[in-house]
């Protein structure tokens, strides 16, 4: 116990010596504002949950799909869901949604859709990517942030097929190209599973300085590794020795 609380003493020290030389030079919050980013600033975006039919505009055949952040078309209200994050610019970065726990957010509730969106006058938006449908969830995502001399210009969804889940009979692969767990499985619906959200994040093109941003090069080399899966190995390696003391 006096070894564990000694680590964890040392790991804050290290955390607070790296916040106080890091320097965070953007100060836009607003996931719906503009901002020119540099590396290590903080990046502010939103994520929107809703059904795929609410974030194109009134064509039936999903021509022109608006930014969530747009008025003239999308209502962020009723069913949908948002979720904001800021992630410092060419980090690579695990972002998580706790779904394990029946009072916290249900994707299949919200229609089972999520965009990725930022910027106002440079609004830029992912294309919508299931999250959920009445009998399954993907739990594990990876979005790539693309900008050009520090501003936002793309935002996409990389699927890497199902070949991380091959084999393991707690997924199923959908159309080929997700990965996917059976609801009922799932902790809010009474099963066992952690259906929690993981979004993997990279960036690529250049920052305002017009330095190259590299970590989408460094997870394209890791891609056969999941860093939800990572993250979830480490989180049990430490609360289970201790889970008949707290």
């Amino acid at each position: 116990m006096a070894r564990f609380l000694l680590l964890c003493c040392l790991f804050a020290a290290a955390l607070t010596s790296s916040l106080t030389v890091a320097r965070d030079d953007n100060g836009v919050y607003s996931p719906c504002s503009d901002s020119t980013v540099g590396i290590g600033d903080g990046f502010t975006f939103g994520i929107a949950f809703a059904s795929k039919d609410s974030f194109f505009g009134g064509s039936t055949n999903h021509t022109v799909q608006y930014s969530p952040c747009d008025r003239r078309r999308l209502s962020l209200n009723g069913n949908s869901e948002v979720a904001v994050f800021r992630p410092k610019v060419d980090e690579i970065t695990l972002l998580t949604i706790n779904t394990s726990s029946s009072n916290n957010f249900r994707p299949d509730a919200s229609k089972g859709y999520m965009v990725a969106f930022a910027g106002s006058k440079y609004a830029a938006r992912s294309v919508p990517i299931m999250v959920a449908d009445s009998n399954h969830i993907v739990t594990s995502f990876t979005l790539v942030l693309e900008f050009q001399k520090g501003r936002l210009e793309n935002m996409f969804w990389k699927k890497d097929g199902c070949s991380k889940c091959s084999g393991d009979t707690k997924f199923v692969c959908l159309n080929n190209d997700q990965c996917a767990i059976k609801s009922q499985n799932c902790k809010n619906q009474g099963g066992q599973a952690d259906c929690s959200l993981g979004i993997q994040l990279a960036f690529s093109g250049t920052d305002k300085h017009y330095t190259a941003l590299n970590s989408w090069y460094e997870v394209a080399n890791l891609k056969q590794y999941s860093l939800y899966g990572l993250y979830s190995n480490v989180k049990d390696s430490l609360t289970n020795p201790f889970k008949n003391i707290f």
